[in-house]
């Protein structure tokens, strides 16, 4: 399971170009490394994950679209009376996964169907292909309302009493969300959101987590206003300072509305129009995290100004200077 297949031979036999750029994309995603060659290990992952996810609906969308496309030797060879069903054949051939030897089980006409089906899902739903156990364990934890144990990629482990899991509408990632604290702590929980595909491990404690009204409450109030991929640790709305920035002309018509879609944040009051010696500028006023005006704006470079809070603007200067002095160093 552990070798490598070569990735020219495999795009070129047993999936489209499309196929093969969106599982490199998918592996910088969710492994966090480049793969010019997919480890056995992430193509097995995804076949067997998918197959589980997709179940009979998978089986039903597999007949319809793939054996009135085979020739007439493959239709004949298909329609056997006996037949191995797909779901058995993969079950049985995962030990041979070795794609650097093995040709004809590189070209097997089920598997390239199953990673042209998979690529062609939304981020979203890969996503949770990927992770399908985490995703499994905490449905059941949720449902049985047990504490999660959760290990992230890092190696921290938490305790988390779980809300739900939810697609953040700025990352079109899924997140658990709840509330947390350090596994083997002693303090309080924490509201907290963990990305689906930055977990590890997880496995329910077996110990009951009721949250109470008022935790649930906050968990939503914080969800609408910030969105998953930001719930701020022991923060609530009201906590939050509103933001200013100041774009330029062009950072506000092209990059803002146009071009920059990824992660942008609302603003809460319509957009103000000034004028400094001779230069149109748009002051924008958010309320959302911090973190959310710092991955969204940092890369606006000169076309943006953080106005207010202070702080903020500080952490945007020195940031700014670390990165001149990267360029000026010799």
């Amino acid at each position: 399971m552990g070798e490598s297949f070569d990735a020219g031979t495999l795009s070129r036999y047993d999936m489209s170009d499309s196929t093969y750029r969106q599982l490199q994309r998918d592996h910088i995603r969710f492994e966090e490394k480049y793969a010019e060659k997919f480890s056995n290990g992430f193509i097995c992952r995804i076949l067997i994950n998918y197959m589980c996810y997709a179940q009979e609906t998978f089986l039903e969308r597999f007949e319809s679209d793939m054996v009135t496309s085979f020739s007439g030797s493959e239709h004949d060879q298909y329609i056997k009376d006996d037949r191995i069903s797909f779901t058995k054949q993969l079950t049985e051939k995962i030990a041979e996964f070795d794609f650097s030897t093995n040709t004809s089980f590189k070209k097997r006409i089920v598997i390239t169907y199953l990673l042209e089906q998979f690529t062609l899902l939304p981020l979203s739903e890969r996503e949770i292909v990927y992770c399908y156990h985490q995703y499994t364990s905490i449905k059941q934890a949720m449902d049985k309302k047990e504490i999660l144990i959760v290990k992230q990629l890092t190696g921290k482990e938490f305790e988390v009493k779980p809300f739900d899991i939810r697609i953040d509408e700025n990352t079109l990632s899924y997140y658990l969300i709840g509330y947390s604290r350090l596994k083997g702590s002693s303090g309080g929980f924490e509201s907290h959101s963990f990305k689906l595909s930055r977990i590890k491990e997880c496995r329910s404690k077996h110990k009951e987590a009721i949250l109470s009204y008022t935790e649930i409450k906050t968990i939503k109030e914080i969800n609408d206003k910030f969105g998953s991929a930001y719930i701020p640790r022991n923060l609530i709305k009201k906590d939050i300072e509103k933001t200013i920035v100041r774009l330029t002309k062009n950072g506000y018509e092209n990059l803002y509305l146009r071009i920059i879609s990824h992660q942008r944040p609302i603003p809460v009051t319509p957009p103000k129009q000034i004028s400094l010696e001779g230069e149109d500028y748009y002051d924008l006023t958010f309320d959302c995290s911090y973190q959310h005006i710092r991955n969204y704006f940092f890369s606006f470079g000169a076309e943006a100004e953080v106005i207010s809070p202070l702080w903020l603007r500080e952490r945007f200067m020195a940031d700014y200077k670390r990165s001149l002095e990267r360029y000026s160093s010799d």
